[in-house]
């Protein structure tokens, strides 16, 4: 009987391990998108998970989104670099702590009100000059070039910047302009200008963007020569496209195919599809279910 008890209790815990959280985890790209890991760059995927010291990027046109363990959601524009620094979890307390590096394009976070109430965590958002501590709050922000912005949309953040005071940023809707010379202020920022910030950092629909759950899939080529496929793939993962080679037996013989999965919709996966024959005539995409 105690052995059983054992077996049971054991057989739980790995459950519960199976199905914990990673500490970090891509839902979703407008591609293309890179993660760089020990010095080695790979192409972005859904489901990828990552972990501390892991930094991201996007290209031109893209955009990114990431999940952290507790559920918060992260969000990086195109030509964005973000590095995930100390990143860590404790599971059983519901804690998560990260520092998360934005090193260039347009930044947001946000935490749901039901995971702000199951969740504590201590999240540091740090731009080239400015460093923001975040208390459960939805911020959006970005090195302009000749300054940096940080829009606090919902909760508060305490800002740190060399050589100025803390700054409590507590009123919804405000933005501090960080200026390379000068002091930096906070006002209420025009409606406007925070849809086409926040716009930044969203995905589009019909932009051919990858995301959780997606059943569509695109083949972009198709190859008797097993090496006519490696070219494709190589060039493809190189410009940040996760492909793979599905072999498939045809009535000729071997096929193999190169094909990217994760599409929400038949139209999102043609969308891609026209950009690559755009930049490649000799490809013809075809999207599948299968």
């Amino acid at each position: 009987m105690l052995l059983r008890s054992g077996l049971l209790v054991l057989l739980l815990f790995t459950a519960h391990l199976s199905q914990a959280a990673p500490d970090a985890v891509v839902e979703g790209i407008q591609l293309p998108a890179w993660v760089t890991r020990d010095e080695k760059r790979q192409p972005l995927a859904i489901g990828t998970e990552l972990r501390s010291e892991d930094e991201v990027s996007t290209g031109g046109g893209s955009r990114l989104l990431l999940r952290l363990g507790d559920g918060s959601v992260v969000r990086l524009g195109e030509n964005g670099k973000l590095q995930l620094s100390a990143l860590m979890q404790k599971r059983k307390e519901g804690f998560i702590a990260a520092t998360l590096k934005v090193l260039e394009g347009a930044f947001r976070f946000t935490t749901e009100a039901a995971v702000k109430n199951r969740s504590t965590r201590d999240i540091t958002v740090q731009f080239p000059t400015v460093t923001a501590g975040i208390r459960g709050t939805d911020i959006w922000g970005k090195n302009l070039g000749d300054k940096e912005v940080l829009v606090l949309i919902e909760g508060k953040i305490t800002v740190t910047r060399t050589g100025d005071q803390p700054v409590q940023m507590k009123d919804p809707l405000t933005y501090l302009q960080a200026p390379k010379a000068g002091t930096a202020t906070v006002e209420a920022v025009p409606m406007d200008q925070l849809k086409a910030w926040a716009a930044e950092t969203e995905i589009a629909d019909g932009k051919g963007a990858l995301r959780k759950g997606g059943r569509w899939k695109l083949y972009i080529g198709s190859y008797q020569q097993q090496l006519e496929a490696l070219s494709l793939y190589d060039s493809l993962r190189r410009e940040g496209y996760p492909v793979r080679i599905q072999p498939q037996q045809a009535d000729g013989g071997q096929l193999y195919r190169v094909r990217l999965a994760g599409f929400s919709s038949e139209q999102e996966a043609n969308a891609l599809g026209a950009r690559l024959k755009e930049s490649n005539p000799r490809l013809e995409p075809v999207a599948s279910l299968q």
